[in-house]
């Protein structure tokens, strides 16, 4: 994989489409002229909030309910998936696919064409390895999603974690699709730093925050069929309303 004919133009293509925020591009066909709300997940006490300026399916979801969210989940999905088969399939013997699939991922977290404000990259990261591995991409996010119901924080880090033995085991320790799941795990962490860095100062300062909040959007807005901040205002959906924070801010958070 020597070709850089071939090598930088995956890099530059692959970055640029990962640049595009489907989100972004509903809450301006929705919403023309307005920018999108940051998230805000508030403290258990209800005293500080954890805002993220990160915009993606979850995002969506809670402006427009859950059938948008997850129409720009599915297009995330694919925007992973199809430059990484597309690639795979075009040259089988290098490994194009893997760089683009990075290249993706770099944009989707950091695009050029919002300030390097972007999302989650949850979506993406399950488009590219459907791609590569479907089963690897049911089993790490299955004992993900397992692993959440009881520590929350790690539920999407853990299925993507996951990938990293998954390729060792299947292609090799020093294989380069172990490489790739290295790689897109590192970057996956590193978009989600400052936000980690602002819960544990919010804990320090006492106000831990309500892991639980965005998950219980989500599940309301599921259930009922309505946009998740009416959702979480409705008392008929759960009897209770969440509460609201003052704002402390950070720049990242994750998107499903």
């Amino acid at each position: 994989m020597d070709n850089w004919q071939i090598l930088l133009p995956t890099l530059v293509l692959g970055y640029l489409l990962g640049s595009f925020s489907f989100a972004r591009l509903v809450f301006a066909i929705r919403r023309p002229g307005e920018a999108p709300p940051p998230l805000r997940t508030p403290s258990k006490d209800g005293q500080a909030a954890l805002v993220s300026h990160a915009v993606g399916a979850t995002n969506v979801m809670i402006a427009f309910g859950p059938r948008w969210g997850m129409f720009v989940t599915a297009l995330d999905i694919l925007k992973g998936f199809l430059p990484t088969l597309a690639l795979r399939l075009l040259f089988p013997e290098d490994h194009y696919h893997l760089v683009v699939g990075v290249a993706v991922l770099v944009g989707h977290l950091w695009p050029v064409w919002h300030r390097f404000v972007g999302g989650g990259g949850n979506s993406s990261i399950i488009g590219m390895v459907l791609a590569i591995s479907p089963l690897g991409v049911l089993v790490t996010h299955a004992i993900g999603m397992l692993v959440g119901r009881f520590f929350p924080m790690v539920a999407f880090l853990g299925g993507i974690a996951l990938l990293i033995p998954w390729f060792m085991v299947r292609n090799g320790p020093l294989s380069p699709d172990a490489l790739f799941a290295v790689v897109i795990t590192i970057l996956y962490v590193a978009a989600q730093l400052p936000a980690a860095f602002e819960i544990a100062r919010m804990k320090r300062a006492g106000h831990p925050l309500d892991i639980r909040h965005i998950m219980n959007t989500m599940k309301r807005s599921a259930a009922i069929g309505k946009p998740g901040a009416e959702a979480m205002a409705d008392p008929a959906a759960d009897g209770t309303e969440s509460p609201a924070g003052n704002g402390t801010e950070t720049r990242e958070g994750s998107d499903p």
